[in-house]
């Protein structure tokens, strides 16, 4: 389990990729320089929130990795939208962000791998 630090440092720094994804979406799509339009806003404050509840802000890798995702299902589509437009083009706005990404999503994985096939061993 995280200690107290850890969680919100987790917090602030998926808080910093959601704003980067939302606003380079923003300023392709809508055409917003310097500022998001009204509706990415709306997006980002509701992602914002969810991070800031999130129960498994601990043990999650990644909102996309979530068993039980909390996003309304209009929101997890804009969201979608936002993070498959963003997320290709993540790496000329910021690299070690997507490096840092593809790292923490790999040692997920592997963690979760490792988790499975204890439990298969045991029954």
């Amino acid at each position: 389990m995280f200690r107290k630090k850890d969680r919100d440092s987790k917090i602030k720094y998926e808080k910093k990729i959601i704003e980067l994804m939302v606003k380079i979406y923003c300023s392709k799509k809508h055409n917003h320089k310097g500022s998001i339009c009204e509706d990415c806003e709306k997006v980002l404050n509701y992602s914002f929130l969810r991070i800031d509840k999130c129960r498994y802000m601990e043990t999650k890798s990644f909102c996309s990795a979530c068993e039980t995702p909390c996003y309304n299902t209009i929101m997890r589509n804009k969201m979608k939208d936002i993070m498959s437009y963003s997320g290709k083009r993540l790496i000329f706005y910021n690299p070690l962000i997507v490096f840092k990404h593809i790292y923490i999503m790999v040692v997920y994985n592997i963690k979760k791998d490792n988790t499975e096939n204890i439990f298969k061993g045991a029954i």
